[in-house]
């Protein structure tokens, strides 16, 4: 686990890190000594570039550092382009029971406000949906969860231990057992194919389709239940699942028969 702990204080080291400086700056520009209003539109450009610039940041860190391989960069299934179709319906069909039992559940969203402002903001929309994707299957699937499957040569825990943190680092009840369960399609994806394209894809269009429901419902109090009704909603979540075994099983029974198989010098051996 000590690559994984370095890894996870090098991306919490590079928020701080820009976070500060981006507040230095601002001091300067303002000529004051104190931090910007919370509530303020100073105070979420710091955020927003700080993020953004962090994230960067970690990204290249991963790749010039060699945490990962060159590999993950390629999807070398021979059925990819079903294999990256297939994982698109995938993570649609999970989003719609995924967000329905997240709504049920209640948990308090303490990002609510930071997410709105962040999805009126065009730095915000590409941190979400573009470097977001990027960087984070870089980092919770290639560098961490590729370690840890190749040194405790027992993939499924790697994938579980790599989505718990991958949730818990999102730091928003509302969001952590959603990003644990999506963390396990992406993981389990990635485990699959020894790619991280279908896992980004996958991302991709998971923060995409929740960024263009954002604004075309012009509410940012609706929800899934708000829209659709309580009936309308089940329905929708039953027939999510009802997709979503079926994509599991498209994927493992006939797309990727066999899974890539794991070492300790390299990331994978096609089989």
């Amino acid at each position: 686990m000590g690559r994984t702990i370095k890894l996870l204080l090098l991306y919490f080291a590079y928020q701080l890190a820009f976070f500060g400086v981006l507040v230095g700056i601002y001091m300067l520009k303002n000529g004051v000594v104190e931090m910007p209003d919370v509530s303020g539109s100073g105070y979420m450009s710091v955020i927003m570039w700080a993020q953004f610039l962090s994230t960067l940041s970690v990204g290249l860190h991963v790749v010039l550092g060699k945490y990962v391989s060159i590999d993950v960069f390629r999807l070398k299934t021979p059925d990819r382009w079903a294999v990256l179709f297939a994982s698109s319906v995938f993570i649609v069909a999970m989003g719609l029971w995924t967000n329905y039992f997240s709504e049920l559940a209640g948990l308090p969203d303490n990002m609510k406000d930071v997410f709105e402002q962040m999805m009126n903001n065009p730095l915000g929309i590409i941190s979400i949906v573009v470097m977001a994707p990027l960087v984070e299957e870089l980092l919770f699937r290639g560098a961490i969860q590729g370690h840890l499957m190749r040194k405790w040569k027992m993939p499924y825990l790697g994938i579980v231990v790599s989505s718990l943190i991958f949730g818990v680092v999102h730091g928003n009840p509302a969001q952590i057992p959603f990003a644990f369960v999506v963390g396990m399609a992406l993981g389990w994806m990635y485990y699959l194919t020894g790619s991280l394209i279908p896992g980004m894809l996958m991302h991709f269009i998971n923060n995409g389709s929740s960024v263009l429901l954002y604004v075309l419902s012009g509410d940012p109090d609706a929800t899934m239940i708000s829209s659709l009704g309580e009936a309308g909603s089940m329905a929708l979540a039953v027939a999510g699942i009802i997709l979503t075994v079926v994509c599991i099983l498209i994927i493992r029974r006939k797309l990727v028969k066999e899974p890539v198989q794991w070492n300790e010098e390299n990331n994978f051996i096609l089989q």
